[in-house]
């Protein structure tokens, strides 16, 4: 994939088409600035969790930085990071509009929008500050300690509710896709 390029949303896609709603993904940030109305929305989790939300017009950030932030949020939230489930998309959503997703899914606002419980309080003002370019990316200390708060809150979760299936506590869990350093 051209770097410089982001794919449609398969999740969201289908889901407009099973509702009979219109659907416009964009390929690239220069293709999404001419139409008011596309958003960055990026999701975890397979799109069943929209992590934030901003209007393209005021994105300050290149897609690489997206990307990055994208995977940080998913590898301490769903453990994983990885961009084939955390995903970047560049979507038609006014202002006011909701963004199809799990947990009643997203919204764009006039500004960045962040998942109330999926996004720790912590990383909240980092990741608006990312967008915003005013970081090249959130604290990858502060990464590294929420992942460790996440995984024992896990393990302690599964421990006591153990799977019939013989899984390991942490089958599903991943090092993060791009690395705290």
């Amino acid at each position: 994939m051209d770097p410089d390029e982001v794919p449609e949303h398969d999740v969201r896609s289908f889901l407009a088409e099973v509702h009979g709603d219109e659907y416009v993904a964009y390929r690239s940030l220069k293709e999404a600035r001419a139409d008011p109305d596309s958003a960055v929305v990026l999701s975890g989790d397979y799109g069943a969790t929209i992590f934030l939300t901003v209007p393209v017009r005021l994105l300050r950030c290149g897609l690489a930085t997206l990307r990055t932030l994208v995977s940080d949020l998913d590898a301490v939230t769903w453990m994983s990071g990885d961009l084939t489930i955390a995903t970047v998309a560049i979507e038609r959503h006014p202002v006011g509009a909701g963004v199809i997703g799990g947990g009643r899914g997203g919204v764009v606002v006039d500004g960045v929008w962040l998942h109330p419980t999926e996004v720790a309080p912590e990383l909240r003002g980092q990741a608006i500050e990312v967008v915003s370019g005013h970081r090249p990316r959130v604290d990858v200390t502060l990464l590294r300690q929420l992942r460790e708060r996440e995984l024992a809150s896990k393990k302690e979760w599964r421990t006591a509710h153990p799977s019939r299936f013989e899984l390991a506590w942490d089958f599903d869990i991943r090092p993060p896709a791009i690395p705290f350093e």
